[in-house]
C-alpha cells in the first residue's frame, strides 16, 4: 500500500509540474510579443488593450529610421540663432518706477537710459502713474528691448522702436470702441447717493454737476422728486471697459423745471453744452465755487455772529465743507489779494472787470503759485476750505461785490457767455433731436435703476 500511495504521489506531482510549464510557457509566449512602437509626431501614443491576457498594442504613426532620421536642422553656429521677442506687460505699482521695473526685467541701466532719452519729447518716462501699463518687446538674447508701448494718458499712447540708429518715438492715438449708455433717477436724499445709486460713478456724477454748475447749485437748488437723467460715452479697447467719454445730454428736472443741455461741436475746433434754444449753458459766473456742500449761513442784514454774540449784517453766503475741499473761481479774473485778512483769515480776492469782485474767505492754505496780479480762469482752483479767521468751523465765506457793494451770490443769475449763430442752427436742430430721444425714459422709474 506505501509503495502504490507513493507512485500515485510521483505520479500527481509529475502532472501539476508538467501543467504549470506548459501554462508558462504560453504566458511567456504572450508577454514576447512585441508591439509596433507608435510615435505621433511628439504626441502621446495612444495604448489600446487587447483581448488576450497581458497583450499590449501601441497604435500610431512609425518614427522614420534609416538615413533620413539624421537630417535634423542643424544646431546653432557660433552662438546665432533665430530667435522670437519675448512679450512682457507689466502695470506700475505704487513705488515703481520705470527704470526699476525695467532693470527687474534684466534690461541693462544703458537701454533703460536711451529709451528714456528717446521719449523726452513726448512723454517723461521718469513720472509714471499708478495703474498705467506698459508692453515691452524683449529680445531674449541681447536683452535689449525692440519696441515699448506706454499709455500715457487715455488718449495717447508713446510708441518707442528700436532701429538700427537707435531708439525712435513716436505718439499715436488710441482707438477705442464707444458705447453709448442712458442712466436716469429720482431724488430722494441728494445727487450724489441718488445718482451712485442709479448705477453713476463718481466721476460721471462731477460731469453732470459741471454740466449745470452755472444755473443749478447741487446742494441749496435740490428739491425731493427732482429728476435727472444723462446720455454719455463709454470707451471699450478690446472688449474691456477703459474710461468715459463725453456726457452728450443731460437733463435735471429742477421743481418742475426743466434743464436740459446738449452736447454739439461748432466745426472750429470749438465745442460745448447749449440749452434747446441754442444758447451755451455756460454763464459768466458759476452759480457755486464749491462742487459739493451745503449752505450754513445766507446772504442776511441782520445775522447772529456765533463768535463775537451780536447782530450784524452778512453779506456773503458760507458754504460748510470739510476741511481741505477745493475752491473754484466763481468767473475769469485777475487776483488783487492774496492773505490774511482780519476776520475773513486767510482770504483770496479776485476782482473779474470793472463791475464785480469776488472774494473766498476762512480758508486753510492757498492754490500752488496763487499770489497779487495771477490771472486765473473760471472754475480754477485758488485754495482750500479751512477755518481760520473769526469761524467755528471749517467753511467758505463767499462774497460778491458788484460797483462796490455786496450783492447776494444766490439771487444773482450771470449772463449766459455765447450762442449758435443762425447757420449752424439748422445742424444743432437736428442733433438736439437724435439727442432728446435717449433723453426721454422707456418706462417709467419709481425708484432709481440703470435703465440702460
Amino acid at each position: 500500500l506505501m509503495k502504490q500511495g507513493l507512485i500515485i504521489l510521483i505520479f500527481y506531482l509529475f502532472g501539476f509540474i508538467l501543467g504549470c510549464s506548459v501554462g508558462s510557457e504560453e504566458d511567456i509566449v504572450i508577454y514576447k510579443k512585441e508591439p509596433t512602437v507608435a510615435v505621433a509626431d511628439k504626441e502621446e501614443a495612444l495604448i489600446v488593450h487587447g483581448e488576450g491576457i497581458g497583450e499590449t498594442t501601441t497604435v500610431g504613426i512609425e518614427e522614420p529610421t534609416g538615413p533620413e532620421v539624421d537630417k535634423q536642422e542643424a544646431p546653432p553656429v557660433n552662438g546665432e540663432q533665430e530667435r522670437e521677442n519675448k512679450t512682457v506687460e507689466h502695470t506700475f505699482n505704487r513705488g515703481d518706477t520705470f527704470y526699476k521695473v525695467l532693470l527687474g526685467f534684466g534690461i541693462p541701466p544703458s537701454e533703460v537710459f536711451s529709451l528714456i532719452e528717446s521719449s523726452k519729447g513726448i512723454h517723461n518716462l521718469k513720472r509714471v502713474t499708478t495703474g498705467t501699463t506698459m508692453t515691452l518687446k524683449v529680445d531674449p538674447v541681447q536683452n535689449t528691448v525692440t519696441c515699448l508701448e506706454f499709455g500715457y494718458d487715455n488718449r495717447h499712447m508713446l510708441v518707442v522702436t528700436k532701429t538700427d540708429q537707435g531708439y525712435v518715438a513716436s505718439k499715436e492715438e488710441i482707438v477705442f470702441d464707444t458705447r453709448i449708455r442712458t442712466i436716469g433717477g429720482v431724488i430722494k436724499s441728494n445727487l450724489y447717493e441718488d445718482a451712485a445709486r442709479a448705477g453713476c460713478s463718481p466721476q460721471l456724477i462731477l460731469s453732470f454737476a459741471d454740466v449745470f454748475a452755472w444755473d443749478i447749485d447741487f446742494f441749496s437748488d435740490l428739491r425731493k422728486n427732482d429728476s435727472f437723467r444723462l446720455v454719455f460715452e463709454e470707451m471699450y479697447k478690446d472688449g474691456e471697459f477703459v474710461k468715459y467719454g463725453k456726457i452728450i445730454a443731460a437733463q435735471f428736472i429742477n421743481r418742475e423745471d426743466p434743464f436740459r443741455a446738449f452736447y454739439f461741436e461748432c466745426g472750429n475746433g470749438e465745442a460745448g453744452y447749449y440749452d434747446d434754444e441754442g444758447k451755451s449753458v455756460a454763464r459768466e459766473f458759476l452759480k457755486s465755487p464749491l462742487r459739493y456742500s451745503r449752505i450754513s449761513s445766507r446772504f442776511s442784514g441782520r445775522r447772529f455772529h456765533p463768535i463775537l454774540r451780536i447782530y450784524r449784517p452778512h453779506s456773503g453766503v458760507d458754504y460748510a465743507a470739510p476741511r481741505g475741499t477745493p475752491v473754484e473761481a466763481t468767473c475769469n479774473g485777475k487776483v488783487i489779494f492774496v492773505g490774511w485778512k482780519g476776520g475773513y483769515g486767510k482770504c483770496a480776492i479776485v476782482k473779474h472787470n470793472h463791475t464785480y469782485t469776488s472774494y473766498y474767505g476762512h480758508l486753510s492754505r492757498f492754490a500752488r503759485g496763487m499770489k497779487k496780479g495771477k490771472i486765473i480762469k473760471q472754475g480754477q482752483v485758488i485754495g482750500y476750505v479751512g477755518a481760520t479767521g473769526l469761524a467755528t468751523g471749517p467753511h467758505l465765506d463767499y462774497r460778491l461785490k458788484k460797483r462796490g457793494q455786496f450783492i447776494d451770490p444766490l439771487k444773482y443769475k450771470s449772463p449766459r457767455m455765447r450762442s449758435l449763430s443762425k447757420a449752424l442752427m439748422p445742424q444743432f436742430e437736428e442733433c438736439k433731436r437724435q439727442m432728446s430721444a435717449m433723453l426721454v425714459p422707456r418706462f417709467s422709474l419709481p425708484e432709481n435703476v440703470d435703465p440702460s
